[in-house]
């Protein structure tokens, strides 16, 4: 299972820091060229559609013309990174009536069908694959949505939609999907609650991607681990009764190493992107800790087994 972290034009290039750093980009105007920032390619990306981005315009843009920007997204990295090109979904996150969330899931289908042949008119190396992306409201729409991509000949999948619901709903949700379409064929989108994590992990999905480093930063929070915890800063305007931080804590991370209290630095820009390096690091060693973890524990079931067959 993988860490995928959402990046945007205007965000730290994590894997400057973190040369094996798998990367999500969504396919809109201002990330064209992002890329060639880079001092290190992406080894792995997903080229995501931007429809949360493009549900919030007034215009949305052919299906054609997202698939331009993914491409010249592509262009900019190495010939042998591994990518999944993601189609145009509609999110479910604003429907609110039934007819309106079938209609959504509709138009996905509609659009993973198009985006299907498009993608196979263009000689793409084998180390680039088309995602199709699962969006329902319940277990019976989730099913629907799997088994009609499947048919259209999708290998790898993504599921939607599932910010703003309940841990048990997401866990419950992109269990169904990794039934359907298998576990390691399965990407999450935007989920990263520690319970939701330990339950992926034990699912054993492909990979999930997540901004929230990003996002805690620029909302003056900041990330510890083992266990871990969150920190706002002494100039948030969160709750007074909120954890605040006025020193650093230990760390290791390559922000820190280098001089600790600039993650403490409210702004300009450029700290808030030191400060979401920092949350990236302690984010993903949460993470790796519950992989070892479930690691350990089907290790010692498996010895327990073979001491009762003994």
């Amino acid at each position: 299972m993988e860490f995928y972290i959402g990046w945007s034009h205007s965000d730290a290039v994590f894997c400057d820091y973190f040369p094996q750093c798998p990367v999500l980009i969504s396919a809109i105007p201002d990330n064209r060229g992002g890329v060639k920032r880079y001092k290190n390619k992406p080894s792995k990306l997903i080229l995501d559609c931007g429809s949360v981005f493009y549900v919030k315009q007034k215009i949305r843009p052919p299906l054609k013309e997202v698939f331009d920007i993914q491409l010249s997204i592509l262009e900019d990295c190495e010939k042998k990174t591994n990518v999944q090109m993601v189609h145009f979904d509609e999110p479910l996150l604003n429907k609110s009536s039934l007819s309106e969330r079938f209609m959504a899931i509709e138009r996905t289908l509609f659009n993973a069908y198009e985006y299907f042949n498009i993608f196979h008119k263009y000689n793409l190396p084998k180390s680039v694959q088309a995602m199709g992306v699962i969006q329902g409201y319940d277990q019976a729409s989730i099913e629907f949505s799997a088994y009609e991509l499947i048919k259209m000949g999708y290998k790898k999948f993504g599921i939607g939609s599932l910010l703003f619901r309940h841990q048990t709903q997401q866990i419950e949700m992109i269990r169904r999907a990794a039934d359907v379409v298998g576990p390691s064929n399965l990407h999450v989108f935007g989920v990263t609650g520690i319970p939701q994590l330990s339950a992926m992990v034990d699912i054993g999905v492909s990979s999930f991607d997540s901004t929230r480093p990003t996002m805690a930063a620029a909302f003056f929070q900041v990330f510890y681990s083992r266990p871990f915890r969150t920190f706002f800063l002494s100039e948030s305007r969160a709750k007074p009764t909120s954890p605040r931080l006025e020193n650093p804590l230990n760390c290791e991370c390559p922000v820190c190493e280098n001089d600790a209290k600039q993650i403490l630095v409210p702004s300009p820009r450029e700290y808030m992107k030191l400060r979401s390096i920092h949350n990236y690091y302690h984010l993903l060693r949460t993470f790796n800790d519950i992989l070892e973890n479930n690691k350990r524990r089907s290790e010692h079931v498996v010895s327990n087994v073979l001491r009762t067959g003994n």
